[in-house]
């Protein structure tokens, strides 16, 4: 059982580990105070049994634990499960060290890892090392669980790239501790500059030569015209809307609106409406429903895919000869009519000269002109039988 004296308190490196007996795996109870003057603990509280986080962390330390134990370190988890949970998870990956059970939580509150986490409230990760002599050496803040066991002995026997980070983490931090201090310094010493004679002098003429120029009759005048011209939009504004025509206006829209809107809402209440919506969306659920529909619709999309299908592939070889041949050749654009026109024309060759040509035409005139002087004169007989 949890010792009843505990007070919870958040813990730092250099303060005394609060004590504890609590029953382990085994059924056995264990106790903090079994391990003085044995060498380092390593008080890992951690919030389930065989859940992702808790099982790296367990199997880390597990793989681990050799190097520790050279490095006189035992190892002590600590969650609310049960004896029987731990032993399922013990028995599952093979970890070699005791597993504690806190029901009550009332060691996680002394050790201050009880409170709020993002999954509700329950036991924060967090692990302790605690020296010979009972007091905290180290704090494990943010718990890495992949590499816990490097962490730890990073603490007891820092590597050179440890030590590196430590060196450069202390040099940031005391570049920061001189770059506050100087900028203290520096405000103090604006601050006193501020109270002496000369820049208050200065200050005092400044804010005279602005008072000054505002005093200047032409910049009153501007100020003062700019302000009426401001009251005057101000006004000219106000009188507007106060007039009937203009709130009658605004009444009369305001309520066609409203009118409008009403007449709508109330068309699309009317059962006639509703049902008449209601039947024209059955019927074309119904339409789509039928077997002679759908195969059109399949059908109609199977032609559009083979048509997309046979625009994209372009004909070559002996066909792409043959749509030549029989495809009818396009007219020319206006570019290139324009460019035939702008070319200068060959000169058309010699048309040879037709023999029978030149005499053709007085040989007609003849013969045409002989016929006439032959032929009688219709109007002649006409008058001759009338007679």
């Amino acid at each position: 059982m949890a010792e009843e004296t505990l007070v919870p308190t958040p813990l730092a490196a250099g303060a005394t580990a609060p004590p504890f007996t609590l029953p382990g795996r085994s059924g056995n109870a264990v106790s903090l105070a079994d391990f003085a003057g044995k060498g380092h603990v390593l008080v890992y509280f951690y919030p389930k049994d065989d859940t992702p986080g808790c099982t790296k962390e367990a199997c880390s330390l597990r793989d681990g634990l050799s190097a520790l134990r050279e490095a006189g370190i035992t190892v002590l988890g600590i969650s609310p499960d049960d004896a029987a949970s731990h032993e399922a998870f013990a028995a599952k990956y093979a970890l070699p060290f005791e597993l504690l059970t806190d029901a009550d939580h009332a060691v996680h509150e002394a050790w201050g890892v009880w409170g709020k986490t993002p999954w509700g409230v329950g036991t924060i990760r967090k692990s302790f090392l605690v020296g010979p002599d009972g007091k905290i050496v180290h704090v494990f803040d943010k718990v890495e669980v992949d590499r816990h066991a490097a962490q730890v002995l990073e603490v007891l026997k820092p590597s050179p790239a440890a030590e590196a980070r430590a060196a450069v983490e202390a040099a940031v931090e005391a570049t920061g501790s001189a770059v506050g201090t100087v900028v203290a310094e520096a405000k103090k010493a604006v601050k006193g500059a501020m109270k002496s004679p000369e820049v208050k002098e200065a200050v005092a003429k400044a804010k005279k030569a602005v008072a000054d120029v505002k005093a200047q009759p032409a910049v009153k005048k501007a100020v003062a015209s700019a302000e009426q011209a401001v009251t005057d939009a101000k006004k000219a504004v106000a009188d507007v809307q106060k007039k009937p025509a203009v709130r009658k206006a605004v009444a009369d829209a305001r309520k066609a609106v409203a009118t409008a809107k009403k007449a709508v809402k109330d068309v699309g209440k009317k059962p006639s409406v509703k049902k008449a919506v209601a039947k024209a969306k059955k019927a074309v659920a119904d339409v789509k429903k039928q077997p002679a529909v759908k195969r059109a619709v399949a059908e109609a999309k199977k032609v559009v895919a083979k048509a997309k299908t046979a625009a994209a592939k372009k004909p070559s070889g002996a066909l792409a000869k043959l749509l030549a041949l029989v495809t009818p050749k396009k007219k020319a654009a206006p570019a290139k009519k324009a460019a035939r026109k702008a070319a200068p024309k060959a000169k058309p060759a010699p048309k040879k000269k037709a023999v029978a040509k030149p005499e053709a035409a007085p040989a007609k005139k003849a013969v045409k002109k002989a016929v006439k002087k032959v032929a009688p004169k219709k109007p002649a007989r006409k008058k001759a039988a009338r007679r």
